[in-house]
């Protein structure tokens, strides 16, 4: 299933649409910031392409890792025997990456990841500790990632507050990391193409083409 013309409506509400314009009666409301990168893992399944499997198991789970507070809520919740992407950005829940449906697996410590850990396809690392969890910081999460997942095909996704902090974590290893542009009022992304090569990852030209993403 592809979604490319919902993929340029994506592309505009993150301010990334080359050079078109649309009037305000057309334009749809802002998304909240985890629609968005909700929405965005149907797209990185879509524009990254793995190695053939990228772990033993993985021909029919699509798996989604959330290391630390998960707070996608009703964007990326449980449905039927699976997962489902609830996202503004799509007519209908979204339940199927890559022909697989969509697993999503919690760590909610480094401690659990560390002990529980699961191959997936995507992990994203969450800016903030799951409520109940002290003494645990989102460099503490981005280092027992790097660590756990070197040398396999995971695509790391994190998110930072400030640029300078997503830039960081992105030099550090950190495939993809978002960043919130308060003055221009956008979600933007830093990519690290040699991180993502460096783990057997390819990434679309359409992704990295976007106005909203800085690569490096």
């Amino acid at each position: 299933m592809r979604r490319s013309l919902v993929l340029l409506c994506v592309s505009f509400v993150c301010g990334a649409l080359m050079g078109e314009r649309v009037t305000s009666a057309q334009r749809p409301a802002p998304p909240n910031e985890y629609d968005l990168k909700a929405g965005y893992f149907y797209y990185f399944g879509d524009l990254v392409k793995w190695p053939n499997p990228p772990f033993p198991g993985a021909d029919n789970d699509f798996v989604i890792g959330v290391l630390g507070s998960n707070s996608f809520g009703q964007y990326l919740g449980p449905a039927g025997n699976g997962f489902a992407i609830n996202s503004g950005l799509f007519k209908v829940p979204v339940t199927v990456i890559q022909g697989k449906k969509i697993k999503v697996v919690q760590y909610d410590s480094v401690a659990e990841f560390e002990r529980n850990y699961q191959p997936c396809h995507i992990l994203f690392i969450s800016r903030n500790s799951t409520p109940g969890i002290f003494g645990e910081t989102v460099l503490d999460r981005v280092n027992a990632a790097l660590q756990k997942t070197k040398g396999q095909p995971v695509l790391l996704v994190g998110e930072a507050n400030g640029k300078a902090e997503s830039l960081a974590y992105a030099r550090s290893g950190v495939i993809i990391c978002y960043w919130n542009d308060l003055q221009a009022r956008k979600l933007k992304m830093i990519i690290n193409q040699t991180s993502a090569l460096r783990e057997r990852l390819d990434i679309s030209a359409r992704l990295l083409g976007l106005k909203i993403v800085t690569t490096l």
